[in-house]
């Protein structure tokens, strides 16, 4: 069950801000602060999702309710949902004409960035989606490192994005809400357990709009070795990409035409993610599990032909830490 906490709202934000939050108590204050200092000529709502945290975020998220009473709601949800379910809910919710995401570990250093933004999309209809540079943080070494977009559509926009080969931020993005109202079907994320919410997301709508980069630097992006796009065991890997097949399964099967289902491309992919990891914990007999599957299906390059032989293995291993190591110097 989900719990509403609101109190005086403005009858008609011209953009809901998204916020999906668990156990950011640590980071959720300076989200919320970069948003509520934004230079705007127009009214916005803050809108939080947050998954059953089990640290001090949701009172943190009650008094800024309570302090912003015209601003901010809070949907509080009695389970967790994970990600993708969290994030259908609270878009259930919105009431603006658009919708400006914020992840609940970064930040908006721009104060004119949502004014920027929406005075190009109410300037040109065919925009459906308006997203900037950024920079990211280091939360262990405090480095920060400015980060230009540089994207290109190859044959088309949805295929690009489909194929990795066109990115974007989700805080940085500010899209037009009556395109997830009519080509993103938020039910099927909540009933598919949909494990994200953005690269799907943008590939269903792509089809219909454009894209535009609006090249500033607009959003803080913390980076962390502990996320799950840098995993520590294989289990999480391979729940975490059984989970997101069936959702690539879903997309293909919406386009399939335009994108075609490729399962034993799919596969690949994950046993090299596999392998990645397994020369990361100079695991040997891992390693030459998932070198052999990828060879079987005629993948032969270095990373798995060293995988076959112990020596081999370790050369590689090792070599490839210390290049690693000189990287951060």
């Amino acid at each position: 069950m989900t719990n509403i906490h609101s109190s005086i709202l403005f009858s008609n934000p011209l953009v809901s801000v998204v916020i999906t939050s668990y156990n950011r108590a640590h980071t959720i204050v300076e989200t919320i602060d970069s948003i509520l200092s934004q230079n705007c000529n127009f009214d916005i709502e803050i809108l939080i999702g947050d998954d059953m945290s089990t640290d001090c975020t949701r009172v943190i998220l009650l008094d800024y309710q309570k302090r912003y009473p015209k601003i901010i709601r809070l949907l509080f949800h009695g389970k967790n949902l994970g990600i993708g379910q969290n994030w259908a809910t609270v878009m259930m919710h919105v009431r603006g004409k658009y919708v400006a995401l914020c992840d609940d570990d970064d930040y908006w250093h721009d104060t004119d960035k949502l004014q920027q933004q929406i005075e190009i999309l109410e300037s040109n209809d065919k925009i459906g989606l308006v997203y900037t540079d950024y920079r990211t943080l280091d939360v262990f070494s405090g480095i920060v490192k400015e980060k230009k977009v540089q994207n290109t559509i190859q044959i088309s926009l949805q295929q690009s994005l489909f194929c990795g080969k066109y990115h974007l931020i989700p805080s940085s993005c500010v899209l037009r809400y009556e395109l997830i109202q009519k080509y993103v079907s938020l039910d099927d994320y909540i009933k598919f357990d949909f494990p994200i919410q953005d690269w799907n997301t943008w590939i269903l709508i792509a089809k219909y709009t454009e894209f535009y980069h609006l090249a500033l630097s607009t959003v803080t992006y913390r980076i962390s070795s502990k996320s799950m796009s840098n995993p520590k065991d294989y289990e999480t890997v391979v729940k975490k990409y059984s989970k997101e097949k069936l959702m690539y399964k879903y997309i293909c099967d919406k386009f399939p035409t335009e994108l075609p289902f490729d399962e034993q491309g799919y596969d690949a992919y994950v046993n090299h993610v596999l392998l990645g990891l397994a020369y990361k914990k100079l695991d040997f007999p891992s390693a030459r599990k998932y070198g052999s599957l990828l060879s079987a299906v005629g993948n032969t390059n270095l990373k798995v032909k060293c995988s076959t032989t112990i020596f081999t293995f370790y050369s590689y291993g090792l070599a490839s830490k210390i290049k690693a190591a000189f990287k951060k110097y």
